[in-house]
């Protein structure tokens, strides 16, 4: 099989890259051996969150910020494409530091700080709990943050929409991942048993798993599993809002009931709930709302790809080549897919992105390596 672009790894980023070269006419083909869109990109919450601050900070924040700006726009055109709705809604979101210790009152204090430094303006300040959630807690002293703009998408309906739109415009998918990977004047050939794809260019999206593609091509990167282990419970407040307590726990709102997450397990290839996630969101669920079952209706876990410095990975490979990379996006892939797609379209098309895609090159200090 010949194609125009050969995209390893079919989740948020591979979905959505394969989508913007597709509406450029290009014949796409989308390798993965996973069921399209169920890895990492399918057990996310979904939490779009800016917390009110401005553009400016750092070339991160500024990718990240201008993505979800351009949120609407993007959910637009893969609705119209798919011929399906995406529950994508502004919400607003609650975050909660209880106040009774010194620790509580340092971790509210660095919140504040970085409100401060992100030139934070769209947000409000309580110190009770708002009254749907007031019934449910024992927490005397609080410090409620509330962020009015915030907003959240089912990611999981996303994921369909974006294979919808992308099969709709001629996207061919293929069950596997290549076992052999060769560089020939005409771009790359990537084979297995029984089959193979000739690709004038490739886009590495395979998340955690991508060093097992570059690694065909004697190179690697720091990349570094992280699971993160989810539940969902019965919806016990009745609130639209999304409820972070502190940074490390949140209930989100699906379909009358609660996501709750999520753990943050560094350098396990383990995927699927247990007893650390049981633990977990149960013992922060106790903390923050003691009379509530930790009464799990569905439990899950994904395997998040976080580089050394924490950094995607955005950029050439090998331009001459025709190789490309575009994963590494952590905890923000669904925030950031938008915009990383538009941008490795435009790189891919020999085209100046609308970003600067420097600070995320694979070849920086602490990107790729050759074996």
């Amino acid at each position: 099989m010949n194609c125009d672009l050969a995209i390893l790894g079919g989740g948020i980023m591979g979905l959505a890259s394969a989508v913007e070269e597709a509406r450029r006419g290009k014949k796409i083909v989308v390798l993965d051996p996973n069921p399209v869109g169920h890895k990492a990109s399918w057990a996310a919450a979904g939490i779009l969150v800016a917390r009110g601050g401005l553009l400016g900070r750092s070339p991160l924040r500024e990718f990240y910020l201008r993505s979800l700006y351009g949120y609407p726009e993007w959910i637009a055109g893969i609705e119209k494409e798919s011929g399906k709705s995406v529950a994508y809604e502004r919400c607003g979101d609650y975050q909660i530091f209880p106040a009774d210790n010194a620790e509580s009152i340092r971790r509210i204090q660095a919140r504040e700080r970085q409100l401060t430094r992100d030139r934070a303006t769209r947000y409000s300040v309580e110190d009770v709990l708002p009254d749907f959630l007031r019934r449910h807690s024992k927490l005397e002293k609080v410090r409620v943050f509330y962020f009015p703009d915030e907003s959240r998408v089912n990611n999981r309906i996303l994921l369909e929409a974006l294979e919808a739109a992308a099969r709709k415009l001629g996207v061919e998918f293929l069950p596997h991942k290549p076992i052999m990977w060769s560089v020939t004047g005409r771009g790359s050939d990537l084979s297995g048993t029984g089959w193979n794809v000739q690709a004038k260019k490739v886009l590495v999206g395979a998340g955690a798993w991508c060093n097992d593609a570059l690694s065909l091509l004697g190179l690697s990167v720091s990349m570094t599993p992280v699971k993160g282990q989810l539940a969902m419970l019965y919806d016990f407040h009745g609130g639209r809002e999304m409820i972070h307590c502190e940074e490390n726990f949140y209930l989100i709102p699906r379909d009358g009931k609660l996501i709750a997450g999520a753990t943050t397990e560094l350098g396990t290839w383990e995927d699927g709930f247990d007893e650390t996630g049981d633990l977990h969101l149960g013992g922060m669920l106790n903390r923050f709302f003691p009379d509530v079952k930790p009464e799990w209706v569905e439990s899950w876990s994904g395997l998040r790809p976080r580089t050394g410095d924490r950094l995607p990975l955005m950029g050439w490979i090998d331009k001459t080549a025709g190789i490309a990379i575009c994963t590494g996006h952590y905890k923000s892939g669904i925030s950031m897919a938008p915009l990383a797609a538009r941008c490795m379209s435009a790189l891919l098309n020999n085209e100046r992105p609308t970003e600067k895609l420097e600070a995320f090159s694979p070849w920086r200090s602490t990107g790729m390596k050759k074996l």
